[in-house]
C-alpha cells in the first residue's frame, strides 16, 4: 500500500471521527485558511456551551457560522440582499465574515443577544468536506483558550487543549494565519446603498470590497467602528502570548522605556476583559518578534512566532512597529500585534 493510499485512509477515518464527535454534540478541533476554529453544531445548545466551557469563553463574545454553500447562509439571515450575493461570490470561500441580520434560526448563544450573526465558507477542503458531510453549519471560533494566540496548526490544537482532550482534524498548516476579515453589510429595502463596516481587519481589505461592489453599481457608505462587541476578536486584549508583549512605536527605544514598562505593567489589573494579564516581578531580559518585511508572509506566521519566542527565557517580548508596516495591508498584523500585547508605547 502506498503513502499517499495510506494517508487518505487515515484522512477518511479521521473525518469520520470529527462527524460522529460533532453528531454527538461535541466539538472537534476543525482546519480552516485563517486559524483552526473548535467547531460544534449551530442547532446543538449543548454543543454550543461546550464550546464556551472548552475555550473559557464568556458568553457575551459572538461566535462566528461557517457554512459550506451560500444558500446554507441564506437559510440564516432575514433578507439575502445583491450586496451580499456579490461579496459572497466574489470572496467565498475565502477570509471574509459577513455580519448580517440573523432570522430566528440563529440562537442567541451564537450571537450573544445581539440581532446579527457573522457568516463565512472557509477556503479549506478538509473544512468545507466536514460541514458537507454533516449536514448543518458549523459554529468556530478560534481552537485556543479565551484571549489566548490562535492555532495554526493541529499541533497549536492539541496542545491548548491537552487536558479536554479535545479531538483535531488535521489540515496542515494554516494558509492565511489571522483570523478573517469580519464585514458589517447593511443594504437598504430599496438596495440604493450599502452600509459598511469593518469590525475587524483581515486579509481582505476595505479597499478590495469597494471595488468588488463598484463593479456591480452599488452606492457604498463606510461608517466607524461600533464601541459594543459584535464581532469576535474585539476585546482590548486578545490573541495574548504566554508571556507579556510590550508594543514599541516607531522612534520609541526599548532601552530607554524599560522603567516605564515596568511600571506601566504594575499599574495593570489581573484581569481585563476577561483575560488575565501576566505580570513578571521584574524585568531583567526581553526578546524581540520579528516579523517578515512582507505582510501575508508575516500574518502568515505571526501566531507560529509569538508561540515559539514565548518558549525562551526572557521575562517580556517586544514588537517594534517601523516604517514599513504603513498601509491596509498591514491593518491585521498591527490590529493582532496591538490587542496580544499587554502594553503600548507610543512617541
Amino acid at each position: 500500500m502506498s503513502l499517499i493510499v495510506l494517508k487518505n485512509i487515515m484522512s477518511q477515518i479521521d473525518l469520520q471521527s470529527a462527524l460522529s464527535i460533532l453528531k454527538s454534540d461535541g466539538v472537534v478541533g476543525m482546519p480552516t485558511e485563517t486559524v483552526y476554529g473548535l467547531a460544534g453544531n449551530i442547532y446543538s445548545d449543548e454543543a454550543l456551551k461546550k464550546i464556551f466551557s472548552t475555550k473559557e469563553r464568556p458568553f457575551f463574545d459572538p461566535l462566528i457560522v461557517h457554512v459550506a454553500q451560500i444558500e446554507q447562509a441564506k437559510e440564516l439571515v432575514l433578507n439575502w440582499t445583491k450586496a451580499m450575493d456579490v461579496l459572497a461570490k466574489k470572496f467565498w470561500p475565502g477570509p471574509l465574515t459577513l455580519v448580517l441580520e440573523k432570522n430566528n434560526r440563529v440562537s442567541d448563544l451564537i450571537t450573544s443577544g445581539l440581532t446579527t450573526v457573522g457568516l463565512r465558507m472557509p477556503r479549506h477542503a478538509l473544512a468545507l468536506k466536514l460541514i458537507s458531510e454533516f449536514g448543518f453549519p458549523l459554529a468556530a471560533p478560534s481552537a485556543n483558550k479565551f484571549g489566548k494566540t490562535s492555532p495554526t496548526s493541529a499541533e497549536h490544537v492539541r496542545l491548548e487543549f491537552k487536558n479536554e482532550g479535545v479531538f483535531v482534524l488535521d489540515g496542515g498548516e494554516c494558509e492565511v494565519g489571522v483570523e478573517s476579515t469580519v464585514l458589517y453589510v447593511h443594504q437598504t429595502s430599496d438596495e440604493s446603498e450599502v452600509s459598511l463596516e469593518i469590525l475587524r481587519a483581515g486579509h481582505i481589505v476595505l479597499s478590495e470590497i469597494i471595488e468588488a461592489l463598484d463593479e456591480h453599481n452599488l452606492k457604498i457608505k463606510t461608517g466607524p467602528k461600533k464601541e459594543k462587541v459584535s464581532a469576535p476578536g474585539q476585546m482590548k486584549h486578545h490573541y495574548m502570548p504566554k508571556k507579556p508583549l510590550v508594543f514599541l512605536d516607531d522612534g520609541v527605544d526599548l532601552h530607554c522605556s524599560i522603567n516605564q514598562i515596568q511600571n506601566l505593567i504594575k499599574e495593570l489589573p489581573d484581569l481585563v476583559e476577561s483575560v488575565n494579564i501576566i505580570k513578571p516581578k521584574k524585568i531583567e531580559s526581553f526578546r524581540e518578534l520579528v516579523l517578515s518585511d512582507k505582510p501575508d508572509e508575516a500574518a502568515r506566521m505571526l501566531y507560529a512566532s509569538l508561540r515559539e519566542v514565548s518558549k525562551g527565557s526572557e521575562d517580556i517580548l517586544f514588537f517594534k512597529k517601523k516604517e514599513i508596516h504603513r498601509g491596509e495591508h498591514w491593518e491585521a498584523v498591527l490590529d493582532r500585534l496591538g490587542k496580544a500585547a499587554t502594553i503600548k508605547i507610543e512617541k
